[in-house]
């Protein structure tokens, strides 16, 4: 019994001297995020201006980790705990309504603020970057931001992003507002240009497989695995033909290339992966026109039902990458995690889809924050051991306790302001 009292007493010592460390840990994090968010030019009349920029930015992200998807979920929330949001922030003025949150959002630079975001994860995105990370380049649209005709019965479409999505870091490392899904073939070499590819693979589907983007790739010392369709028309059909079955047997056999096989259960189904890669590409005879085109392959998905019905899909790519066949097919695999891990957490956990914010300036600035927010969260996870949504619902029933919490754990994980210039 007094064994057991002895150890009660050291466990409560230990879990208090932890709760004062994450209490420090919070003021100073917190008040670092502040002071970074005031490098965000402020482009209002100073006299004429009630709120910081800097306060709205840090009440809306940490509003955002704390489940609130919309500005006027923000406001209450901010209502709610002002007093503890003045323990690091001014909140000059009282706290502005929900459409004056949006309307200063829509005010702030999106480069900027994306800037702001980063400026966090240098350390992680250097660390993906030395175990050869992966970039995937995918758009997605917000579909609650369309209107079928606005008052002066124009069509208003849709906010549409192109993200750029870390495979190593789970982070948004970069985005760019589009006016529609084929805008991202010419929005794509403007972001490419703008990341430092060293070491990088990157991805995307068979719309961006352009010459121009995979030039842009290469001259930021960058490779590429792209998705090959009909869009590329003769080189399609070409690369169609080259991996015939006799093709795709020789590989197999360890000549000419290198090849992989991977299976997964799925909903009663067996499927089944192989891949393909070689870099027998002479006899395109353009192949040239394609910077850097070292390599070429194909991927055959075999999807056999409970009663042993096989149904075949094949899919072909063109790459920078010399024969490495690890690489290829985990660059390729990985590809839809742009989709399952961004894209798919933006509408399920922060109901990106539900927001009818037609301004698409201060949308695409929350949408930003969402993202940032989701890379916390993704950095805390395995702390927690819960889903995401669970971390932003408990975040939302306490924030002065579990806020503290999710920086601490994000600061022991990497998530780190210490090593920027001011």
């Amino acid at each position: 019994m007094n064994k057991m009292k002895k150890y009660t007493r050291k466990l409560r010592k230990k879990l208090d001297k932890k709760n004062i460390e994450v209490e420090k840990i919070d003021i100073m994090e917190l008040k670092k995020l502040r002071d970074r968010a005031k490098s965000i030019t402020d482009s209002r009349i100073k006299k004429k201006s009630t709120y910081k920029m800097w306060d709205v930015v840090c009440v809306v992200l940490i509003a955002t980790l704390c489940n609130c998807n919309d500005w006027e979920n923000i406001y209450i929330f901010a209502t709610e705990h002002r007093t503890w949001l003045r323990s690091f922030l001014q909140l000059t003025g009282g706290l502005p309504l929900p459409v004056t949150y949006k309307n200063i959002m829509s005010i702030i630079s999106p480069t900027e603020l994306q800037e702001f975001c980063m400026y966090a994860y240098e350390e992680l995105i250097e660390k993906a970057r030395k175990n050869g990370d992966i970039y995937h380049f995918d758009g997605k649209v917000e579909r609650g931001s369309a209107r079928k005709t606005d008052k002066n019965n124009n069509k208003i479409k849709p906010l549409n992003v192109l993200n750029v999505y870390s495979e190593g870091t789970g982070i948004c490392i970069d985005q760019e507002m589009i006016e529609e899904k084929t805008n991202e073939i010419t929005a794509i070499p403007d972001v490419i240009k703008r990341l430092n590819l060293k070491g990088i693979v990157c991805t995307w589907d068979a719309l961006n497989t352009q010459k121009e983007t995979v030039k842009a790739v290469i001259e930021s010392k960058g490779d590429y695995v792209g998705a090959l369709k009909g869009n590329q028309g003769n080189f399609y059909q070409d690369v169609v033909d080259y991996f015939d079955e006799d093709r795709l047997l020789i590989i197999e056999s360890g000549y000419e290339g290198g090849y992989a096989l991977s299976r997964e259960n799925s909903h009663s189904q067996i499927i089944t992966y192989q891949y393909y890669q070689t870099e027998k590409i002479s006899w395109y005879p353009e192949y040239k026109n394609w910077e850097k085109l070292r390599s070429i392959g194909s991927v055959v998905k075999t999807i056999e039902d409970k009663n042993g019905n096989k149904t075949i899909e094949k899919r072909y790519y063109i790459s920078s990458l010399l024969l490495n066949i690890e690489l290829f097919s985990r660059a390729i695999r990985s590809h839809w995690s742009v989709e399952n891990k961004l894209h798919w957490q933006m509408d399920f956990t922060f109901k990106c889809d539900n927001n009818t914010t037609v301004e698409k300036k201060s949308l695409y600035n929350l949408q930003i924050l969402k993202k940032n927010a989701l890379s916390i969260l993704n950095i805390v996870k395995d702390e927690y051991k819960r889903s995401l949504q669970k971390i932003r619902f408990t975040a939302s029933l306490n924030p002065e306790k579990e806020i503290p919490k999710i920086f601490y754990l994000a600061k022991k994980r990497g998530w780190n302001f210490d090593n920027l210039k001011a």
